[in-house]
């Protein structure tokens, strides 16, 4: 069976991905991208190799996407300015797109993810030591909490658990601001 004319592997991803950001990532189905695509769910075999494969492919446009968003917003920046900045885009991304952000999360066997989480994790591990918030030995755990506090915003903010009218941005800043000076008493 050849290819539908002017579908591809793009068109699929975009598909699934306003399917996940939509509804959730386990409402991802071949028979849903399908007929959001007016085309039957065969179709997609052109183009993916199943369901998993739909799945790996928006779980590495997500992790590419939000280890480009971190990157260019701490670029040129040091100190605080740039950890606040890359909590930002960790935020802003998992807010714009809860599909691919939850798609970062499934365990998948593939080296392109392996090699995006490494990049993702150099690049926090790199910003911590660089800007004297971590030393080497334990820029891991560092990072991990950093990421928890992160998610921990990022998953509250979609169940709409912040319900106070104080701003929410300014308790994230607050929140990573304190998490930074503690890891600076570590190294006294």
């Amino acid at each position: 069976m050849s290819p539908r004319v002017g579908m591809s592997l793009d068109m699929i991803l975009r598909a699934a991905a306003g399917i996940a950001d939509e509804k959730g990532l386990n409402e991802v189905t071949l028979a849903a991208v399908a007929k959001s695509l007016n085309v039957k769910p065969p179709s997609l075999y052109n183009f993916v190799n199943g369901l998993q494969g739909i799945k790996t492919e928006l779980a590495v446009s997500g992790l590419t996407m939000l280890y480009e968003n971190m990157a260019a917003s701490s670029e040129g920046l040091t100190g605080e300015r740039a950890m606040l900045s890359l909590a930002d885009a960790y935020i802003n991304f998992a807010e714009a797109n809860p599909g691919l952000y939850e798609a970062t999360f499934q365990k998948i066997k593939d080296g392109r993810m392996e090699n995006l989480s490494s990049r993702l994790v150099n690049l926090v591990v790199r910003l911590l030591t660089a800007n004297g918030y971590a030393r080497p030995e334990n820029a891991i755990h560092a990072a991990r909490g950093l990421r928890s506090l992160l998610h921990g915003f990022a998953a509250l903010r979609k169940q709409s658990a912040f319900e106070l009218t104080e701003s929410i941005k300014e308790s994230r800043k607050f929140a990573v601001v304190a998490f930074l000076r503690g890891l600076q008493l570590d190294k006294q």
